[in-house]
């Protein structure tokens, strides 16, 4: 068999065709195995739906509260703003024979209980209704239109 058998003649007998190579010289490559990257695919797809599937079960923790911890002077800063600080109450019940400390407010527990405080608010002042407000047409060249 010759080249020529396989394919058309020649058109133009200045451009010479090379010529035809063997079918197994250009045999094309097997695909690459896929097996490896599936296996990879899977176990990634176990790990994220068993960190999905904790997530989900598990409780959520409480969150944790930290104590703040003052660091500031126990001086007004310099700015001239002065530090409010309030003291806890501690109210102490006193058996009998005991004395109040120096200095303590003694509460007569037979006293009557304050059932309920007033306070007075004062309204806010009435406003002025407000002004329409007052729009000045013009032309493009600026001059004011009655």
């Amino acid at each position: 068999m010759d080249d020529n058998d396989f394919r058309p003649a020649q058109r133009s007998p200045l451009i010479q065709r090379a010529p035809m190579a063997s079918p197994t010289a250009h045999a094309r490559p097997g695909k690459p195995d896929a097996r490896p990257m599936r296996l990879a695919i899977f176990a990634g797809g176990i790990a994220v739906s068993s960190a999905l599937a904790a997530a989900i079960i598990r409780p959520a923790r409480p969150a944790v509260v930290v104590p703040a911890v003052d660091t500031q002077p126990e001086t007004p800063v310099a700015t001239g703003t002065p530090i409010v600080v309030q003291q806890p109450i501690q109210y102490i019940q006193l058996l009998p024979g005991q004395t109040a400390p120096p200095g303590a407010t003694v509460i007569d527990p037979d006293a009557p209980k304050p059932t309920a405080i007033v306070a007075t608010v004062q309204a806010p002042a009435a406003r002025p209704p407000a002004r329409k407000p007052i729009i000045i047409r013009t032309t493009q060249s600026g001059k004011v239109i009655p």
